[in-house]
């Protein structure tokens, strides 16, 4: 995980964690880990926690896995995204296009 890519997750994880109004202890019990644990995550002195533990993560914070690491536009207006995915379809390349397509429709199932 790039260095960016691991800041994201530790200011998800923490932005999740305060959502639910759990503290880093709560969220260790849960977890079963020991003491500090999140702490060490959140600061960054641990890299990149193993996959078991983030669904472990997951689960107690009551969100997927992916939750965990898609970060970007969770804090954006209606405008913001609209017009984010406005500049996404602008593009000519018709297979792009269709991708879009296809991942709308998915997403418009129930």
């Amino acid at each position: 995980m790039s260095a960016d890519a691991a800041r994201l997750f530790r200011e998800r994880l923490r932005s999740l964690r305060d959502a639910k109004g759990l503290s880093q202890t709560e969220l260790e019990e849960r977890i079963g880990k020991e003491a500090n644990y999140i702490t060490r995550i959140e600061t960054g002195r641990i890299g990149t926690p193993p996959l078991d533990v983030i669904s472990s993560m997951a689960r107690a914070l009551d969100v997927s896995v992916s939750d965990l690491f898609f970060y970007e536009g969770l804090d954006d207006s209606a405008e913001v995204l609209r017009e984010r995915i406005r500049a996404l379809l602008e593009t000519d390349d018709l297979t792009l296009l269709r991708k879009y397509y296809r991942l709308l429709l998915l997403l418009q199932e129930k």
